[in-house]
């Protein structure tokens, strides 16, 4: 069971720092506030843990392009998720 989730420079979200999660997490928030970027990082660590090439690109899918993706339009910045 997945009980940490971290984003820094993703979308919205500079650092979220460590989201503690339970059996049962709800996401509760104004509009905008970054609730779906939360559960996006999610298919993107499902991506990288079954790849068995660690030098293949991200695919962002549906989600945007790295730009639009990497927190502040900035293509400098390193994108890390993390979970445990």
């Amino acid at each position: 069971m997945i009980t940490r989730l971290r984003a820094e420079n993703f979308k919205s979200w500079k650092d979220t720092s460590n989201l503690r999660l339970g059996r049962l997490t709800g996401l509760f928030g104004t509009n905008s506030s970054g609730k779906t970027s939360i559960l996006q990082i999610l298919p993107l660590l499902k991506q990288t843990a079954e790849s068995p090439d660690r030098n293949r690109v991200l695919e962002t899918g549906n989600i945007g392009t790295f730009l639009s993706v990497v927190h502040g339009y900035r293509k400098d910045e390193a994108l890390k998720l993390c979970l445990g």
